[in-house]
C-alpha cells in the first residue's frame, strides 16, 4: 500500500503542473483541477495507471469555491484507484 500511494503522488507531479494531489488516509486521494467531470476523470485515471492500477472510481468532485457555478472554477475531485478495469 505504501510503494502504491509513492508510485501515485510521483506520477500526479507529472500529469499537470496546475495540479495539487492529496493523499487521503482513507483510501482515497484528491486533486484540484481546472476543468469539469472529463479532465477529472482523465487526470485520476492517469494518476491511477501511473501508480499500477487499473482505474479510478469518482467519489465526489464539488467546487472549491462554493460560490461558483457548479463546474465553473477549480474542482476538487476525491477518488479511489481500481485493480478492476473501468466500466
Amino acid at each position: 500500500m505504501r510503494r502504491l500511494l509513492t508510485l501515485l503522488a510521483a506520477g500526479a507531479l507529472f500529469i499537470s503542473a496546475c495540479t495539487i494531489v492529496k493523499i487521503n488516509p482513507d483510501d482515497t486521494t484528491t486533486i484540484e483541477h481546472e476543468g469539469g467531470a472529463d479532465v477529472a476523470k482523465d487526470l485520476s485515471n492517469r494518476a491511477c495507471r501511473r501508480a499500477g492500477q487499473q482505474s479510478a472510481e469518482i467519489v465526489s468532485t464539488v467546487n472549491k469555491d462554493a460560490s461558483l457555478p457548479a463546474g465553473t472554477g477549480k474542482q476538487v475531485t476525491t477518488f479511489r484507484c481500481s485493480a478492476a478495469a473501468p466500466r
